[in-house]
């Protein structure tokens, strides 16, 4: 019995351990946090750009502030990112 000899249920946790958190996970915080410029510079740096975004400051406009920043935070996203759209 080998190493991959394992059942369908530990294929799947491998599965998920080995590509939904490390690249679907920060892929998507990135996204819903309004970073699209890094999002598309993750696929050229092999997904490093997505951990960078993933913890970044969101957007004040984005579904991640909105949803999960105070008032204070809220604060701290308008002051740091402004008001243009270009973010």
């Amino acid at each position: 019995m080998g190493l991959l000899a394992v059942s369908t249920g530990i294929q799947i946790a491998y599965v998920v351990g080995l590509v939904v958190v490390p690249f679907l996970g920060p892929v998507t915080v990135a996204e819903m946090k309004g970073h699209t410029a890094l999002v598309s510079a993750g696929w050229y740096t092999l997904g490093i750009a997505w951990w960078i975004a993933a913890f970044r400051l969101a957007l004040p406009d984005s579904w991640w502030a909105r949803h999960f920043y105070g008032p204070r935070k809220l604060a701290r996203a308008k002051a740091r990112w402004g008001t243009d759209d270009l973010g």
